[in-house]
């Protein structure tokens, strides 16, 4: 027996993921997010949304699609309160913000994070969030896959004919998470007073916060933040790409909330450049941050531009590249995948971009 939760747009989430035939044959291209596993690109807010006061939360990757690996969420709104202090025990959160600003809070801790910043939520960390500008958008990458159903259920459908990122002036009364609070939806609300003293977009003067360097921790138990281009990188010095982990496994926790996040900047293929092939044996997802990037699966190529979504099947060999001179984006998985191999292939660097000669 399964339990069953549909979305407006017609997604069915399932107790079991659901496998194509082997000989099915499909389009790379989609406008809505498949019910199983198949490799996909997702132009930019084609996905299925629901509709939060007035907040939208698209499901540009469900748990069904990743194989029950990871879920990623895509949040755009504007100026709002911020959401009732709670913590998940069994979820694994991470905060990237696209555009606008977002205040993420965990524990008595904040941080105001700008365009491509980044923020860790471990289970079992009390935590909030606010947008603060008037157009703001992040994505949030859940690891396992599962935590969709708490969405769905404090939440009403959209209805999008105008492709608006959000209703600006229509919002919903805010949600009512009574009925999606405790061990099934894994919410657990919690009277806590948040920590509001931010100065210079940070509670902890002690750590640098747009002003220097950010570590990535050795411990998976406590959250972090990384400000855009303050972390490691590393440079592939034959491919011209720059690669910033934001997020290990060791930062993670491996087993069940195993996650790897990059950006990854690249230059434009050059002419006699052959773009190499990459199978790997976890799933991972791509999101255009900036320029356009182009990526083959199936004998097929797609051109994606900024917001578009490719997701990748373990053992699905793939090919990528940008097709103008820098192109940016988001790398996610539950696991060591293509960052992790770009890193090893690569030499630690101090900036955020490629040489600009070449080599």
């Amino acid at each position: 027996m399964f339990s069953f939760l549909r979305l407006s747009s017609g997604i069915i989430i399932l107790g079991q993921f659901l496998i194509p035939p082997s000989t099915a044959t499909y389009s790379l291209l989609v406008t809505d997010v498949p019910t199983f596993v198949r490799p996909y690109v997702l132009p930019y807010l084609t996905e299925p949304g629901v509709q939060l006061n007035h907040d939208i939360i698209r499901l540009p990757v469900i748990t069904n699609s990743s194989g029950g690996a990871f879920s990623l969420f895509r949040l755009n709104g504007q100026v709002n309160r911020a959401v009732p202090t709670h913590y998940h025990s069994r979820f694994y959160e991470s905060f990237f913000t696209i555009k606008g600003r977002v205040t993420l809070w965990a524990n008595q801790q904040a941080r105001e994070l700008g365009p491509h910043d980044f923020g860790s939520m471990p289970p079992f960390r009390n935590h909030s969030f606010r947008l603060n500008e008037p157009d703001s958008e992040f994505l949030a990458l859940v690891t396992p896959g599962g935590f969709e159903p708490f969405y769905l259920n404090v939440s009403a459908p959209w209805s999008n004919p105008s492709d608006a990122p959000f209703p600006p002036d229509r919002p919903f009364p805010p949600p009512n998470t009574e009925n999606a609070q405790g061990a099934i939806f894994d919410y657990y609300p919690v009277d806590y007073d948040l920590n509001n003293n931010l100065q210079n977009g940070t509670t902890n003067d002690s750590l640098h916060w747009h002003d220097g360097n950010n570590t990535l921790p050795h411990s998976a138990v406590n959250p972090y933040y990384i400000a855009s281009n303050w972390g490691p990188k590393y440079l592939h010095r034959s491919l011209g790409q720059v690669i910033a982990p934001i997020m290990t496994p060791d930062q993670s926790g491996n087993g069940n909330y195993n996650m790897s996040i990059s950006t990854v900047v690249t230059r434009r293929r050059r002419a006699g450049d052959i773009s190499a092939g990459h199978v790997f044996d976890r799933p991972q997802v791509f999101v255009v941050l900036e320029g356009l990037l182009s990526i083959e699966m199936l004998g097929q190529c797609v051109h994606m531009s900024t917001g578009d979504v490719a997701f990748v099947p373990t053992g699905t060999a793939f090919r990528y590249w940008s097709e103008v001179a820098f192109t940016k984006f988001y790398l996610g998985s539950n696991g060591k995948a293509l960052g992790a191999k770009l890193i090893e292939e690569g030499e630690e660097w101090a900036y955020a971009v490629f040489p600009s000669y070449l080599s």
